[in-house]
């Protein structure tokens, strides 16, 4: 091979079979990353292929500008072993994508006798190993340019290590900023890490990704389909524990005597005492709503729709609870959860955060 320009995405080749092939034949003892945006499935697909390569080493330099690198592959890297840096850029953004491999890194921080080198526009995402159209030079040992060394070397010397201090912020910035995209925008963008999804609910059906792009640590929002419900005195809302959690972390530590808490309905302008706890007979968490809040009947009777808990307004009630009939707003909620791999479900529903 020597040299080679490869074209990826286009007929049946794709680039993450490519670079599988090359280290599983030649086991290199190092390999460096560079990557402007990485996913969950990026590095996972990574790590299956280093676990056929014996006892590889793996240093990655990960960009988080625009927020679209996903926090919890960075965790996943750094529990594999790997050592993690963010790279930074004095102007512009930090936009490279290479990967270097060889005999060892070098106390400079480059690789050892090069045996393979890419440099291109594929990204350490699922889409950029195995969707994307994407075009890269690729090396062999007779063909690498020690310069590809040096500039990986540059690279992770400028670059900030990924302590839990900086990684917990940035997974902060990047749930913020998830939030407030559009399903449309999570695409363009590349952070919708799967295959392009709507917020249809039978789209959901099936398993979520064991590892989503944000932590429900980090969420602020929950929501539930109404397909099914409990209670005729009040509409008692289930939520499973996931999504629960995220409800229980954006509540005040206490409650009124009776055991509820304030509840914002921006639709009918109300605010409600509502009672919200863990039900251990079903594992899931319930609030019981009051059948005259807004939406309640509609949902009763049709079984449909779904009911979204966010933070209140500041100022305000704790909490904020809007029940949303199936169309558009239902959609982008749910296609939003879909593009974060932030949802679940049940026999009956689907259910997700953000």
């Amino acid at each position: 091979m020597a040299q080679q320009v490869v074209l990826s995405g286009v007929g049946t080749n794709r680039y993450g079979e490519t670079l599988q092939q090359f280290l599983t034949q030649q086991r290199p003892n190092a390999l460096g990353v560079a990557s402007a945006f990485v996913t969950v499935k990026g590095v996972n697909q990574l790590i299956r292929i280093l676990s056929r390569c014996g006892e590889t080493r793996c240093r990655l330099v990960a960009g988080t500008d625009g927020a679209i690198t996903h926090p919890e592959a960075l965790f996943t890297a750094r529990e594999n072993g790997w050592s993690v840096r963010l790279g930074r850029a004095v102007t512009g953004i930090f936009h490279p994508k290479m990967i270097v491999a060889g005999n060892r890194f070098t106390r400079s921080g480059g690789i050892h006798e090069l045996a393979y080198t890419y440099v291109g526009s594929s990204n350490l995402t699922g889409a950029g190993l195995s969707r994307n159209v994407e075009c890269g030079f690729i090396a062999d040992a007779d063909g690498c340019p020690e310069s590809a060394s040096e500039a990986f070397a540059n690279l992770w010397n400028s670059s900030v290590p990924a302590t839990n201090s900086e990684l917990r912020n940035y997974a902060a910035v990047f749930a913020e900023c998830a939030r407030k995209r559009t399903v449309a925008q999570l695409a363009d963008l590349g952070v919708n890490d799967s295959s392009p999804v709507t917020g249809r609910p039978q789209e959901l059906r099936g398993q979520p990704s064991p590892r989503p792009a944000m932590n429900v640590g980090y969420a602020v929002a929950a929501w539930t389909g109404l397909q099914s419900f409990t209670g005729e005195y009040t509409f008692q809302i289930e939520f499973p524990r996931d999504a629960g959690r995220v409800i229980r972390q954006i509540m005040p530590n206490r409650s009124s005597a009776d055991g509820k808490t304030r509840v914002y309905c921006p639709d009918d302008q109300s605010t409600r005492p509502m009672k919200y706890g863990f039900y251990e007979d079903n594992g899931m968490f319930r609030l019981n709503v009051p059948n005259d809040a807004f939406g309640v009947e509609w949902a009763r009777e049709n079984k449909d729709g779904i009911a979204i808990v966010e933070r209140g307004p500041t100022g305000g009630a704790p909490l904020r609870l809007r029940i949303i009939r199936p169309g558009t707003e239902a959609d982008e909620i749910i296609g939003r959860s879909a593009a974060l791999g932030t949802w679940g479900s049940t026999p009956t529903r689907a259910y997700g955060w953000y």
